[in-house]
């Protein structure tokens, strides 16, 4: 694609968008939000990414980094699967000890996020292992394959009155309640 019909700021905000995958952020990183409330900045990045010329630059570079990876959709959704499945026994033996590293299957392995080893004044050391969040992989995946799809088409829309039609909407529902008063004596 031609990016040269992108404005300096607008090639900004998909380079930050791809870089951390929120629109929000990357309208900040981007553009001066300094007198912008959050709820304006979300507005103004929905608005921005639904322009096509954005849109299909997003696609693009999205598709540029698949590529430089050598990566696919099936591979992350099989890679987020495996964090859902992992179970923090495959770290330790029978005896509840963390095992040694290469001990380890690679799956279980690939969970780790953080390791620490503190040795302690008569020798001992003490490992702690940080594994990855299994709720952020569940939620990942269930937004990937739509598990939210039925419960957000459930809610209904908020409207927003004006002070105007609130106060007509008020003085109505008032009346209707006066006339049932009158109707069940």
């Amino acid at each position: 694609m031609n990016n040269k019909k992108l404005t300096p700021k607008q090639e900004a905000f998909c380079q930050a968008y791809i870089q951390t995958g929120n629109k929000s952020e990357a309208y900040r990183m981007s553009y001066n939000c300094s007198n912008m409330k959050p709820e304006s900045i979300g507005r103004k990045s929905q608005e921005l990414f639904e322009n096509g010329t954005i849109t299909a630059r997003v696609q693009e570079l999205q598709n540029e980094v698949a590529k430089r990876n050598n990566i696919t959709v099936d591979e992350l959704v099989t890679e987020l699967s495996n964090m859902v499945r992992f179970d923090v026994s495959e770290l330790y033996d029978e005896k509840g000890n963390l095992k040694p590293i290469h001990q380890m299957p690679k799956t279980a392995r690939q969970m780790i996020s953080e390791v620490e080893a503190i040795e302690l004044k008569g020798g001992a050391i003490i490992k702690k292992v940080k594994t990855i969040r299994k709720l952020d992989a569940i939620e990942k995946l269930m937004k990937h394959l739509g598990g939210y799809q039925k419960d957000n088409e459930q809610k209904k829309p908020v409207i927003v009155l004006s002070d105007e039609e609130r106060a007509t909407r008020i003085k109505q529902l008032a009346e209707k309640v006066a006339k049932m008063g009158k109707t069940s004596k």
